[in-house]
């Protein structure tokens, strides 16, 4: 019974696609390195007797506790609690006053349901925030709808930030770090959730939004920082982001300063990162303060 119940188990996480991925991809050391079996959940075929019971003892033994290890305890009731479609939807329809519920009471029941921040960010305000764009660009919405939209996924995030920000607040690492948008840039919503991320991590960070490009400079001639950060949306803006970027250089007051471009441009063309000077590329906030760590923690070791 035991063994039935936890193939089954198993087969139900394999045949979910976002369980699966998160399991197996993330973890694909454990699977690919150790236990070929493991893979074949992807793609079935029947086992019967010993080698049944050698599977189920290959998956209770090694391959739970390390899904445990590298998704935390309660690991697998965490991937039941992901954020869904249905999740986005219905906070896009909030934030247009759509929805019965307010856009905040559904962000307070997905924190009081222990979804971390993270998900939340990455999860469900950026896909909603993602939602908006495209609609104003198919002409579904207008731009109010799109402008007061975006206002209240700022307005979550400031809610958010509130909520969390003071467990953090003293624990500075010592970086700094100056966020910009390309030169042109409209959809800024990224740039102020790269904040958050970054001064969740015990960044001292330096938002630009609103301010020229020659303004921008200004800031880097007399700040020292450890990153500037650029984020950019359209392959319109690349020419003027490469320019910047050049100009950021040999401009900076800190002639080490690392630099990152982040958005799905890079995401989808990787080559775009070095095109336009940059040092490293990230595909989302998370992917950035891991990259960001990456790229000043040597130096910074090396500097105190």
């Amino acid at each position: 019974m035991q063994s039935s119940v936890l193939l089954l188990w198993m087969q139900a996480a394999a045949d979910q696609g976002d369980c699966k991925v998160t399991i197996f991809s993330n973890s694909a050391e454990i699977v690919d390195a150790e236990h070929e079996q493991a893979r074949q959940l992807a793609d079935p075929k029947p086992v019967t007797g010993t080698e049944l019971d050698a599977l189920v003892d290959v998956i209770e033994a090694r391959v739970i506790p390390k899904i445990t290890e590298v998704h935390g305890a309660g690991g697998a009731d965490a991937e039941w609690q992901r954020i869904a479609l249905a999740d986005v939807d219905n906070l896009v329809r909030a934030v247009l006053g759509l929805h019965d519920q307010s856009p905040k009471s559904i962000l307070k029941q997905h924190v009081e349901s222990g979804v971390s921040d993270e998900e939340i960010c990455l999860d469900l305000l950026a896909p909603a925030a993602a939602r908006l764009g495209g609609d104003w660009l198919s002409d579904d919405l207008s731009f109010y709808q799109v402008t007061t939209g975006a206002a209240h996924l700022q307005s979550l995030l400031h809610s958010l930030d509130r909520w969390h920000y003071g467990a953090v607040a003293g624990a500075g690492c010592g970086r700094r770090v100056v966020l910009c948008g390309a030169p042109g840039e409209q959809h800024l919503f990224g740039l102020s959730m790269l904040d958050f991320f970054f001064r969740r991590d015990g960044w001292e960070t330096i938002s630009t939004v609103g301010l020229a490009p020659e303004q921008v400079l200004n800031v880097l001639r007399r700040s020292p920082c450890d990153l500037v950060a650029f984020s950019c949306s359209c392959s319109g803006l690349l020419e003027g982001l490469a320019s910047v970027i050049q100009l950021t250089r040999s401009e900076s007051i800190k002639n080490d300063t690392n630099i990152m471009v982040g958005g799905q441009l890079f995401s989808d063309k990787p080559e775009l990162v070095r095109a336009v000077g940059s040092d490293a590329g990230a595909r989302d906030a998370a992917e950035a303060i891991r990259v960001a760590r990456s790229l000043v923690g040597a130096r910074h070791v090396e500097g105190a």
